[in-house]
C-alpha cells in the first residue's frame, strides 16, 4: 500500500476514525497493528526484514546499557543494519530500507552516546521504527521526537486536524498534478539524449528538478499531514530549496532529516570543522560520497553526491578568501541563479541511466542549444498541439502558485482552511480534467514515489 492508491483513501479515514474512538491506553496498540498492517501489505519479506531489524537493534540498545558490552553490541547493530542495507538494497530493495535502517542506526548510537535512554517496552520501539506515515521514505525521525509522542495520550485538536488537513491536500497537489505530469516528459528526454537538441534538453532537466521536488516533498507532506491529523508532530523536511541563495543554503533546506543525520554521526565524528579548513574540505567530500551511495550504487549517484560535495566545498573557499559585502538584488539574483544552475548540472547525473548518458546530455545543452529549433522540441517530448503546450504551462504555473503561497496565508483570510482547498480544487480541475488520474490510479497505474527506491 502507498499513500497514492485507492486502499489507502479508505485506510486512512478508517484509522483516524478508529484512533479518536479507541480510549487513549489502546491508541498505541491500534497504531502498531495498522502500521503492521500498511507495510505487510507492500510485501511479507520485507515486513520480517523490517522486524528483524526491530529486534537487533531493540536488544542491541539494552545491552549497550552494559558498559563492558556497549562496544561490541554497537558494532553488532552497525554491522547488521549496514550490511540489511547494502545487501538488500542493490538487489531488490524492499521499500524505506534506507530510511529505517537510518532512523534505528540514530537510536542506537544515541543511546551509545547516552544522549537517549534504551526504550524497554518493544511494542513502543516497534511503532517507533514501523509508524506508517513516514515508514516508507521519511522524514528519518530521532527517538527522542518521535517516541515520547506516540506513548502520549494525545488529545483531539481542531488545529492539527486543520493543518494536518492541509498538508495532506498539498502533498497530493504536488504529487498528482505537478510531479506525475511533467515526469513522462522528463523520461522522454533521459532516455534518449542523443535524439534530442539543447533547448530539450534544458527544459528536461528542469521538468526533473521540478518533479523530484514535488514528489519527495509531496510524499512528506503526505506523511506530516497524515502524522499530525493523528496529533504527532513529524519534523518539516523541505523548506523551499529552490529559493536557496546558495548551495550550503540549499543542503539546509533539502532533505533535512538525512542532511542532518549525516551530519550528526558522520561529519561531527570526523571532525567536522574544527581541525582545518583542508580537513573541513575532505569531511564535505566523505559525507556526499555516501550520501551518493545511500541513493543508488551506481556511479552517476555517486557523482552526483561528490558534485555536490564541490560545489559546497567551492562556495566555504569563496566565503573564506572573499570579503562579504552588502548583496543587493542583483547580486542575489546571479547568486540565486547559479546556485539553481549546479543543483540542476548535478540532477543530469543524479537522474541519467549512466555517465555517458549525463555526459551526452550535457554536451547537447552546449554544442547544439538550438538545432532544429522549437519544433525539434515539441518532437523531444513528443507533444502533440497546443492543448499539450497548455497542459505543461497549467502545471508549471500550478507549481509556482503551490510554492510561492506564503505558510502564514491562512493567518490572514478570514476562512483560511475553506479558501486554501478552493482553490487547489479549482487549479486541479484546470490541470487534471484531461490527466483522468482518479482512473488511473484505479486501473492501478502511475508514477510511484521517486524515493521509494532508495
Amino acid at each position: 500500500m502507498n499513500f497514492i492508491s485507492l486502499e489507502f483513501v479508505f485506510f486512512y479515514p478508517f484509522v483516524l476514525l478508529l484512533y479518536w474512538i479507541f480510549p487513549g491506553k489502546l491508541r498505541g496498540l491500534l497504531l502498531l497493528t495498522v502500521s503492521c498492517f500498511f507495510y505487510f501489505s507492500e510485501s511479507s519479506w520485507a515486513g520480517i526484514l523490517l522486524l528483524l531489524t526491530a529486534l537487533v537493534t531493540y536488544f542491541a540498545a539494552q545491552n549497550i546499557q552494559n558498559e563492558r558490552r556497549k562496544k561490541k553490541w554497537l558494532a553488532i547493530s552497525l554491522l547488521f543494519c549496514l550490511g540489511l542495507l547494502i545487501g538488500f538494497k542493490y538487489a531488490v530493495p524492499p521499500v524505506g530500507i534506507s530510511f529505517y535502517t537510518f532512523q534505528t542506526l540514530s537510536y542506537v548510537i544515541d543511546v551509545y552516546r547516552k544522549q537517549e535512554n534504551a526504550e524497554r517496552n518493544f511494542g513502543w520501539y516497534l511503532l517507533f521504527v514501523s509508524f506508517f506515515p513516514q515508514l516508507v521514505a521519511g522524514p528519518v525521525e530521532r527517538s527522542g521526537n518521535l517516541l515520547p509522542q506516540l506513548k502520549k495520550i494525545q488529545i483531539f485538536r481542531k488545529e492539527d486536524i486543520e493543518e494536518g488537513f492541509w498538508l495532506m491536500v498539498r502533498g497530493f497537489f504536488k504529487k498528482i498534478v505537478v510531479a506525475d505530469q511533467l515526469a513522462p516528459y522528463a523520461d522522454r528526454i533521459f532516455d534518449a539524449p542523443t535524439e534530442i537538441n539543447g533547448i530539450a534538453a534544458v527544459l528536461g532537466t528542469i521538468f526533473f528538478a521540478i518533479q523530484i521536488y514535488c514528489d519527495f516533498s509531496g510524499y512528506t507532506d503526505i506523511a506530516r499531514g497524515s502524522a499530525r491529523m493523528l496529533g504527532i508532530h513529524l519534523m518539516e523536511n523541505f523548506q523551499h530549496p529552490y529559493r536557496a541563495g546558495n548551495i550550503q543554503e540549499f543542503w539546509h533546506r533539502w532533505h533535512i532529516s538525512l542532511t542532518k543525520w549525516f551530519t550528526d554521526y558522520v561529519y561531527i565524528p570526523l571532525g567536522g570543522s574544527q581541525k582545518g579548513f583542508f580537513r573541513q574540505c575532505i569531511n564535505i567530500g566523505v559525507v556526499f560520497g555516501l550520501s551518493g551511495f545511500w541513493h543508488g550504487a551506481d556511479w552517476n549517484y555517486v557523482i552526483w553526491g561528490l558534485l555536490h560535495g564541490s560545489f559546497l566545498t567551492g562556495y566555504l573557499l569563496y566565503r573564506k578568501y572573499i570579503p562579504i559585502r552588502k548583496t543587493g538584488l542583483f547580486r542575489k539574483a546571479v547568486s540565486w541563479g547559479l546556485t539553481m544552475l549546479l543543483v540542476c548540472i548535478a540532477w543530469i547525473f543524479f537522474r541519467s541511466s549512466d555517465i555517458g548518458s549525463a555526459l551526452e546530455m550535457i554536451n547537447r545543452i552546449i554544442s547544439e542549444p538550438f538545432t532544429g529549433g522549437i519544433a525539434a522540441v515539441c518532437d523531444s517530448f513528443q507533444i502533440m498541439g497546443g492543448k499539450e503546450i497548455l497542459k505543461i504551462f497549467l502545471v508549471l504555473f500550478s507549481f509556482g502558485l503551490i510554492e510561492h503561497i506564503p505558510d502564514n496565508i491562512r493567518e490572514k483570510i478570514k476562512k483560511p482552511l475553506h479558501l486554501a482547498i478552493g482553490a487547489i480544487v479549482i487549479i486541479c480541475m484546470m490541470t487534471a480534467i484531461e490527466f483522468l488520474w482518479l482512473s488511473d490510479m484505479a486501473e492501478g497505474i502511475g508514477n510511484t514515489f521517486i524515493y521509494f527506491r532508495f
